[in-house]
């Protein structure tokens, strides 16, 4: 029996390769998404998209001093590796779902039929809901069946680590990159990323203030490529997006602890393009777009400084909270 399958998974499982152990994502992952359509891999998909958002647009900041990090006053160097977990509980575990209309490149329309029931999402612990049939939508007669997947994984935090620069300052601003060159995920393609972020004091202008104050703007890219010997080699997922946050900061005189907040407003989407072969043999061409969930985010935590080791970690609330933890070396 032929059933319904994407000819370029490698771009939705590479997303969850990002927070989920590769083993179990390579084993489970591609065998969920094989027989399922554009619309049922949107809501499947999603909190994956939410997690990935909430893990990138944490972790860019240790406090709101800028141009006092490191050793040597007014000059401000880091090196270090920031570690993110979205925490799941807030995400969906089911969705619903009506028929699914699709047509292929020969123009034959046909249409999925899904149960008329909770759905389950990658993230969960909800078993398959059956399968679904392929009806031909001019004969009305049905062409394929299609089993539908089980929840991946049940997990409390979708974990995230990407390597992070900062260096200043200049008129009381500083930047940071996060930069993870093209590393190639097993058989499914490779990932990159790019991220830039630039901050300027704010209590600079305020004579004797008790607190640091700062803003910052954050961009960010992530890439995702087939494989070269794949069905689909090249660009297939594009993500990005972009933050804006004030933070605040108190570092204690007799202690080398620093207390900092902020208050982040954010965007982050994805944009996937990938062909599916239908029973057929014809193929066709779907794009898939998502936002993630968070868009605002209150955050409030706590860095230490050892000599030239810094050490952090920040708990931040918003539609996916999220915990993040860093370790570096500020010069």
């Amino acid at each position: 029996m032929h059933t319904l399958r994407f000819r370029l998974l490698s771009s939705l499982i590479a997303l969850t390769v990002l927070i989920v152990p590769p083993a179990q994502a390579q084993d489970e992952l591609g065998d969920a998404l094989n027989s399922i359509g554009q619309q049922y891999a949107d809501g499947y998909t999603q909190p994956v998209t939410d997690a990935l958002g909430a893990d990138l647009n944490a972790g860019l900041f240790r406090t709101a001093e800028v141009g006092g990090e490191g050793i040597i006053p007014g000059i401000d160097v880091y090196i270090g590796v920031a570690g993110m977990g979205a925490l799941t509980s807030g995400s969906a575990e089911s969705f619903r779902l009506s028929d699914e209309v699709i047509e292929t490149e020969s123009g034959r329309r046909l249409r999925i039929e899904y149960p008329n029931t909770d759905l389950p999402t990658a993230f969960g612990e909800n078993e398959s809901p059956g399968s679904a049939d392929v009806i031909d939508e001019q004969t009305g007669v049905p062409v394929d069946e299609v089993p539908l997947p089980a929840s991946l994984i049940d997990t409390p935090i979708a974990p995230l680590a990407v390597p992070q620069i900062g260096a200043g300052t200049v008129f009381g601003t500083d930047a940071q990159v996060r930069f993870l060159p093209e590393t190639s995920i097993s058989d499914y393609g490779s990932v990159s990323l790019f991220g830039l972020s630039v901050r300027h004091s704010i209590s600079q202008y305020i004579p004797l203030s008790p607190v640091e104050l700062a803003v910052q703007g954050t961009w960010q890219s992530l890439s995702l490529s087939g494989s070269d010997d794949g069905p689909n080699p090249g660009e297939i997922v594009d993500a990005s997006g972009w933050a804006l946050n004030a933070q605040v900061s108190k570092s204690i005189p007799v202690a080398p602890i620093t207390f900092y907040g902020g208050l982040q407003y954010e965007q982050f989407g994805v944009d996937v393009g990938y062909t599916f072969q239908t029973p057929d043999g014809s193929t066709s061409t779907v794009s898939l777009d998502q936002d993630a969930s968070n868009s605002v985010r209150a955050l409030a935590g706590v860095s230490v400084t050892l000599a030239v080791v810094q050490l952090n970690v920040d708990y931040a609330l918003a539609s996916n909270n999220t915990v993040s933890a860093g370790v570096g070396i500020a010069l």
